[in-house]
C-alpha cells in the first residue's frame, strides 16, 4: 500500500529492508540502508509521539549521535531536556495535524469512513482485498 502511495512521486521509493526481520530495530534498518546506499544522506522523521520514546529505543545513542533526526509536532507530548543540545535533532515548526495511521486504523475498525483520509488508489486496494484493518 506504501507502494501505491508514493507511485506518483518521483523522488519517493520504497525499500523493504524490514521484511522478514522481528523484531525490526531502526539501527539495524539504518545500517543496511547505509550499506545499500553509501552516497545517501538519511534522516529520519519522527512524530513527536514517537520521539517521547525515543530513549527506550535500541541503541537510540548511536542514531542520535549519527543521524539527523526530524520532528513533527503532536499535541500533549514533551521532549527530554537532554535533546534540546542536539544540532541534529530539528523540531519542525508546521501545523498540526491530528491523523495517525493508529486513528486511521481504529476508525476503520469502528465502522468509520476513512476514504478521504487516503490514498485513492490505498482505498480501492483495501477495499479489494477486505481490509478490516
Amino acid at each position: 500500500m506504501v507502494r501505491i502511495a508514493v507511485s506518483n512521486y518521483e523522488k519517493m521509493s520504497v525499500l523493504d529492508i524490514e521484511s522478514g526481520y522481528f523484531p525490526s530495530y531502526t539501527i539495524h534498518t539504518l545500517s543496511k540502508i547505509e550499506k545499500k546506499y553509501p552516497r545517501n544522506q538519511f534522516f529520519i522523521l519522527l512524530g513527536k509521539d514517537s520521539f517521547y520514546f525515543f530513549k527506550k529505543w535500541k541503541n537510540y545513542k548511536i542514531i542520535l549521535n549519527k543521524y539527523n533526526i526530524l520532528v513533527y509536532p503532536r499535541i500533549g507530548y514533551f521532549s527530554h531536556p537532554v535533546f534540546k543540545y542536539y544540532k541534529n535533532i530539528i523540531f519542525l515548526k508546521a501545523p498540526i495535524i491530528e491523523i495517525s495511521s493508529s486513528f486511521i486504523r481504529k476508525s476503520i475498525q469502528e465502522g468509520k469512513n476513512m476514504k478521504p483520509m487516503l490514498h485513492a488508489e490505498v482505498w480501492y486496494y483495501m477495499e479489494k482485498y477486505n481490509f478490516s484493518i
